[in-house]
């Protein structure tokens, strides 16, 4: 019985400590590309006042992370969507270290919009 307690307890808090982990939402209302900066782990892109749906230090920018999975043709995307002054929206479920702020991220792979 012990052992039951203990392994309904360990998945309780492993299911609740990691669905906060796994926030994330939209990045809604669609933005104007103001700025872009290329960086290591991936491309940085300002706007005024990103929303923040996993609580990142700063909104001044999101990022598209290298490592996703359709990153070069979110890249090219992205980058026409700037130098063509068009609004872009998309979701973010997770935050990118960068000069000691953390910005939310943006997918490249879903729910990427250029409008």
């Amino acid at each position: 019985m012990k052992n039951i307690l203990f392994l309904m307890s360990f998945l309780g808090a492993l299911f609740f400590g990691s669905s906060a982990a796994i926030a994330g939402g939209t990045l809604n209302p669609p933005k104007i590309i103001t700025g872009v900066d290329f960086q290591t782990n991936g491309l940085l892109l300002y706007a005024d006042g990103w929303p923040n749906p996993n609580g990142c230090t700063t909104t001044a920018a999101v990022m598209l992370l290298k490592t996703d999975p359709n990153y070069d043709k979110a890249f090219a995307l992205l980058l026409t969507a700037y130098a063509s002054g068009k609004k872009v929206s998309g979701y973010s479920d997770g935050c990118a270290a960068h000069d000691a702020n953390t910005y939310n991220t943006i997918r490249g792979h879903k729910y990427l919009l250029v409008r």
